[in-house]
């Protein structure tokens, strides 16, 4: 079996060598700054819930040797009972699975860094032993002793997975942001315009630009001209703000402007923009000076809720175009043989969907049967959600993933799941080879 996969494919050398593509340090260029965060994961969760994608660059190189624990974990309706969360059960049997499966690298450790391994995960579990979600879809943690500390909660499912190895398993989190709408958000006032980013739920404070307000008690006795040098400051404010906004879009790499304030001030501090920003620009809202955090983020929440139901449309109306010229693969087992095959190209899933399957990670092979991976004829691991490890993998080999959230049903004539392919397969032939395998 091992041999007809190996011809109908590719040798399971080809396949390591594919899969460890993925495994690489990340990408990232590396960052100046130090991690901010406490000497635990409490303290470093409690001063910065959030990992920018600046600090993930840091996290992949600036660590000491030795093992770094790395944890993902979803919250499921079924997950977060009120008297025994069981995210915490999953994470003990991860914990106990990675421990036996690192156990010859971890003995091989200096003696150290073997004690700082069952210290490190004793303080994960006390972490999330005293957790509450409130209403986030996952968790990551990154933890090596008091060196790195961070905890994030995410906005989208992950694949559960605890790995204990000399580097931080980065990927799903990088692929994960780089799915995520990355908003510079300029509030704008007479007096002085805040500039921050806003991602995943969360704002980051970049710097605030005041502007020149003429006296008026120093030319009391002609108003009209106090009123010319009033309007002529504010026009050069709202220049030298759209001037700030242009070089911050570019330096934070964002994808989408949002502007707050008053419509007066917003509409004119838009003329100002260069057409390739007022091109990206996301909404322009208008909010009072004493407008608290709730309010501006959900008012950025809902332009973004906006915009992905309108992508969400547009690319399932895509679809048919695919499948018309062979290349769309439509169900669940459909797609799943085009993942093996490395087939994909996009991948749009219901948000909704669950299904209980089993995987091979070191080979990144799918089923929704039992049996031995036709890579190294080990067993095939049960997955709770083979649709967690399917994204999971997807994104680590750079397809493009879209879950379907505000409007799931779109996905109803592909049984809530499809796949655009890199050329086009007859599914007869990857039905052929599923059964094979």
């Amino acid at each position: 079996m091992i041999e007809r996969m190996a011809t109908t494919w590719e040798t399971i050398e080809e396949r390591e060598r594919r899969v460890r593509g993925t495994r690489t340090t990340s990408v990232l260029a590396r960052a100046a700054e130090q991690v901010p965060g406490g000497d635990n994961l409490k303290a470093a969760f409690a001063q910065r819930p959030f990992i920018s994608r600046e600090e993930l660059r840091t996290i992949a190189h600036e660590h000491d040797e030795g093992p770094v624990i790395t944890v993902y974990l979803n919250f499921s309706g079924q997950r977060l009972v009120r008297d025994h969360p069981l995210f915490r059960t999953v994470f003990d049997s991860l914990r106990h699975g990675e421990l036996e499966a690192r156990k010859p690298y971890i003995e091989a450790l200096p003696h150290a860094q073997r004690l700082r391994v069952p210290e490190d995960l004793a303080e994960v579990h006390a972490f999330l032993e005293g957790f509450d979600p409130e209403g986030a879809r996952a968790i990551v943690i990154f933890k090596q002793g008091a060196r790195l500390n961070r905890v994030m909660p995410l906005p989208v499912r992950v694949a559960d997975s605890l790995t204990i190895d000399v580097d931080p398993y980065l990927e799903p989190l990088e692929a994960i942001l780089e799915e995520q709408r990355r908003v510079l958000v300029i509030e704008l006032s007479k007096e002085k315009t805040t500039v921050s980013v806003y991602e995943s739920g969360y704002e980051e404070p970049l710097g605030a630009l005041k502007a020149f307000v003429p006296n008026e008690s120093l030319d009391a006795s002609r108003p009209d001209k106090v009123q010319r040098r009033r309007l002529t400051h504010l026009q050069w404010h709202l220049k030298s703000s759209a001037q700030l906004a242009d070089r911050l879009f570019r330096e934070q790499g964002a994808d989408r402007l949002a502007v707050l304030g008053e419509d007066r001030i917003t509409s004119e501090f838009e003329d100002y923009l260069p057409k390739s920003l007022r091109d990206r620009l996301l909404t322009r809202v208008s909010l009072s000076p004493d407008a608290n955090p709730s309010q501006r983020r959900a008012a950025i929440d809902g332009a973004l809720a906006d915009e992905r139901k309108r992508e969400e449309e547009a690319a399932v109306g895509e679809l048919g175009f695919y499948k018309g010229h062979g290349r769309l693969a439509a169900g669940l087992e459909p797609v799943i043989d085009a993942a093996n095959l490395f087939l994909m190209r996009q991948l749009f899933l219901d948000d909704r969907l669950a299904k209980a399957g089993y995987v091979c990670r070191n080979h990144h092979f799918l089923s929704l049967t039992p049996g031995p991976c036709p890579f190294d004829n080990q067993p095939l691991q049960p997955a709770e959600n083979v649709i967690d490890e399917l994204v999971e993998i997807a994104r680590l080999h750079g397809v493009e993933v879209m879950l379907l959230t505000y409007q799931p049903d779109l996905l109803g004539p592909y049984e809530g799941v499809a796949a655009v392919l890199v050329t086009a397969v007859p599914v007869d032939e990857l039905r052929a080879v599923s059964v094979t395998s």
